[in-house]
């Protein structure tokens, strides 16, 4: 099934279009009843708005985090409706996750347009952030039963979780390229895994599933965190920047050791060792970036970080087939993963499949 047919199958459900609906109604609602420069910031974070407040006619991003939110419902029998509330929550910890990574990592843009901190500033960004961890767990708990008293508590945990995996990406800026490890970098996809795991997980529980079908969800949604992160570090560098509403390699730029760089120096080859000299160069020029791309790719880094990408997807969808779930609901599951991680996934076969270990 080609990509634009996995994305036909994922939309023809009039059930979950009218949740989807509902989704970016609600979180429209919720950052209006924030104070007004906040309100504002956020209507234009989101890209409602522009700079000024004026509305834009554009919406909430992909809402891929509430879709997995909203599918899972509908995968253990449930409207898909009935998760409307966890999918607001779950976008809402995404966004403050985005506000506050682009001031730490500096990124002056977010979806081709500047950042929400080098328009409104630093503190009102930051604080924009934190009035949506607040408010996603209200919405949750103002749900007033046990199933949302108990997604508050599985989105807590992610909370934690991608707390711990952004301290882990900072403090791999710090390790010397040489001892650069791959236990380092899986820490750190903490940040991106926890939430995806816990959408899939929030929506099996607002849905009434049990807790066997529950975990088999949740860990298919970690593994699809993780495929996803490494088909991301693989865009960043050889992606189109007119698709990804960044700057071309703009990882490489800052030095972050993401999981093509640390496949590459790990090859036991003379562009390995090439890199290694290069990335030790402090503050790189753009033709220094395009050699440390060309370099990673040549000592085979690109290739081995998309099979280990299509690793994790099988691996993802391996766990789909567990959950006790009607076949066509699955079925829609595994199209949407495939189009979540399938930009940068190289097929497994042959000798790559024997290659592609978990690490």
């Amino acid at each position: 099934m080609s990509l634009a047919q996995q994305s036909r199958f994922v939309s023809e459900d009039a059930r979950l279009d009218a949740a989807r609906h509902s989704v970016e109604c609600m979180l429209r609602d919720v950052v209006d009843g924030l104070h007004p420069d906040l309100a504002r910031l956020c209507g234009y974070h989101f890209g409602w708005s522009d700079a000024d407040g004026a509305p834009t006619g554009d919406g909430a991003g992909k809402l891929l985090r509430a879709t997995l939110t909203l599918m899972s419902a509908g995968a253990v029998s449930a409207e898909p409706t009935t998760a409307v509330p966890g999918a607001v929550a779950v976008e809402m910890i995404h966004n403050f996750s985005l506000l506050h990574d682009d001031i730490m990592d500096a990124d002056a843009l977010r979806r081709g347009r500047p950042a929400a901190w080098v328009v409104y500033g630093t503190g009102m960004a930051t604080l924009a952030g934190d009035a949506l961890i607040a408010t996603a767990f209200r919405t949750l708990r103002s749900m007033n039963s046990r199933p949302g008293l108990d997604s508050a508590d599985l989105l807590l945990v992610a909370l934690h979780q991608m707390i711990d995996g952004q301290a882990a990406d900072l403090a791999l800026e710090q390790v010397p390229v040489r001892e650069v490890d791959v236990s380092h970098y899986l820490r750190a996809c903490a940040k991106t895994t926890a939430l995806l795991e816990t959408a899939t997980a929030i929506g099996a529980v607002l849905g009434g599933a049990r807790t066997t079908t529950v975990d088999a969800l949740r860990e298919a949604g970690r593994h699809l965190g993780l495929s996803w992160q490494i088909a991301n570090d693989v865009e960043d560098i050889w992606g189109d920047p007119a698709l990804t509403g960044k700057p071309a390699r703009s990882d490489l730029g800052r030095a972050k050791k993401t999981i093509p760089v640390i496949l590459a120096l790990r090859a036991d080859n003379a562009a390995a060792a090439e890199l290694a000299a290069l990335l030790d160069q402090p503050e790189p020029t753009g033709d220094q970036v395009q050699a440390q791309a060309d370099l990673i790719e040549r000592a085979g880094g690109r290739e081995q970080a998309e099979v280990l990408s299509g690793r994790y997807l099988e691996m993802a969808l391996g766990k789909l087939g567990e959950a006790d779930v009607p076949e066509i609901e699955r079925d829609r599951l595994i199209a949407l993963f495939r189009l979540v991680a399938g930009h940068h996934v190289r097929p497994l076969a042959g000798d790559a499949r024997a290659s592609a270990r978990v690490v």
